[in-house]
């Protein structure tokens, strides 16, 4: 079968400098062959950090320039390529396929990905229960301030200079929503910074998507419960990152006074 073809549509479909290096936006030309169709499979979707990686491969056929909808906003090129997505939540994905005798666009393919506050949350609690402590080793692993700037009012003080009552408080946070605070032998209370007698304790918290800065924010429902710091209770508390073994936690709202800390895995 013989068709007539131009090289333009497919030049302004794919917007690529590399995909047109061998195109002449002006050429008109005659080609065998059929339309090409635009199919593609979508891998499991791999967490990675605090991102879901999902790879998309085309099984077009008699095509060979491909685009790439993810969904989120962004697009890429090439038979087949991983993706990292900054978010959860379910996205749509289309291919656009090109071949001599012209372009096609596929349906698109739902991708289910996790939460990111999911993920996150597996990371606080282990999955079931977990233990988390100041980073006492860090440098500044208290400071204070603002939302835009939270070292404003106080920077931080050195590696290792938090005292012991305030050192080796456990935090210890468990996939049913419980935090269990472990003061050992007794609590810094500010503003004195004064060594006192324990209040440890227990308190649900609810858990969700951050409100401003950060992955995702929990919040104590006992009254009066706290967070490494007494004189600042009740709280919203956002994780502004978290690995494995490290957390970087923000006590505050947006708009006041917050207090960031830095945290480590027992």
């Amino acid at each position: 079968m013989k068709n007539t073809w131009n090289k333009a549509a497919i030049w302004v479909l794919m917007s690529s400098s590399v995909l047109v290096a061998s195109c002449d936006k002006e050429d008109q030309g005659e080609l065998k062959g059929p339309l090409p169709t635009a199919s593609f499979t979508v891998s499991a979707v791999k967490t990675v950090g605090l991102t879901n990686e999902v790879t998309f491969t085309s099984t077009s056929t008699d095509a060979f320039l491909y685009k790439w909808d993810f969904g989120d906003g962004t697009t890429g090129t090439g038979q087949t390529i991983t993706h990292k997505y900054q978010r959860g939540g379910t996205v749509q994905a289309q291919l656009t396929a090109a071949g001599p005798r012209g372009y096609t666009v596929s349906d698109k393919q739902d991708v289910a990905l996790p939460e990111i506050a999911t993920i996150v949350k597996q990371l606080l609690t282990g999955g079931s229960t977990k233990t988390w402590k100041f980073d006492n080793a860090a440098e500044a692993p208290i400071i204070v301030g603002t939302e835009g700037n939270p070292g404003q009012y106080y920077a931080g003080g050195p590696a290792n200079g938090l005292p012991t009552c305030q050192s080796d408080d456990e935090y210890t946070f468990t996939a049913a929503n419980v935090l269990t605070y472990d003061a050992k032998a007794g609590t810094l209370v500010a503003p004195a910074q004064s060594c006192e007698a324990p209040r440890s304790g227990t308190s649900d918290f609810t858990f969700g998507p951050a409100t401003g800065q950060g992955y995702a924010m929990l919040e104590l429902k006992r009254a009066g419960s706290f967070i490494g710091v007494t004189d600042v209770p009740d709280q919203t508390y956002r994780i502004i990152d978290i690995s494995a073994t490290k957390m970087v936690l923000r006590a505050g709202k947006p708009g006041g006074t917050v207090f960031q800390y830095k945290m480590i895995a027992k």
